[in-house]
């Protein structure tokens, strides 16, 4: 089904909001969104996979960059983004993961990535989160 999303992060200043396709069945939501910030950027497709029942996050870039990413809480789990400049190897920190409940539909995750061999390069640390508006927005 179409649901309306907003998706807010550190690396942008002002939060996303655009048309998801969510499915849910058997513990598992995904969306799926494509996104597009600034006119210089080419448009990306988004998948995020939330396995309630494992309490794990993975997502999924497709587009000029690439990228395949899990998160689990409180575990360093490894990541790759696929760019121009070639396959970057990235470590992956989770430190939290909110998932969506009956109480809250919304989804957060607060982690760091790294690359390099002992991890020492960081590259982001970031809080992502992805919220289900309940009305169209642009009314």
């Amino acid at each position: 089904m179409k649901v309306d999303i907003e998706i807010t992060t550190n690396v942008y200043p002002e939060p996303f909001v655009t048309v998801a396709i969510m499915e849910e069945k058997d513990g598992i939501i995904s969306y799926k969104w494509c996104e597009k910030r600034t006119p210089e950027e080419k448009e990306s497709l988004y998948e995020l996979i939330l396995d309630l029942k494992r309490s794990r996050a993975t997502v999924k870039r497709s587009g000029n960059i690439r990228s395949e990413m899990e998160f689990a809480a409180g575990e360093e789990t490894l990541g790759a983004i696929d760019t121009f400049y070639g396959l970057i190897p990235v470590k992956i920190h989770t430190e939290y993961l909110n998932m969506p409940s009956v109480m809250s539909g919304v989804f957060e995750m607060k982690y760091t990535l790294s690359s390099g061999a002992g991890g020492e390069d960081e590259l982001i640390k970031n809080v992502f989160s992805l919220k289900r508006l309940l009305q169209n927005q642009n009314c």
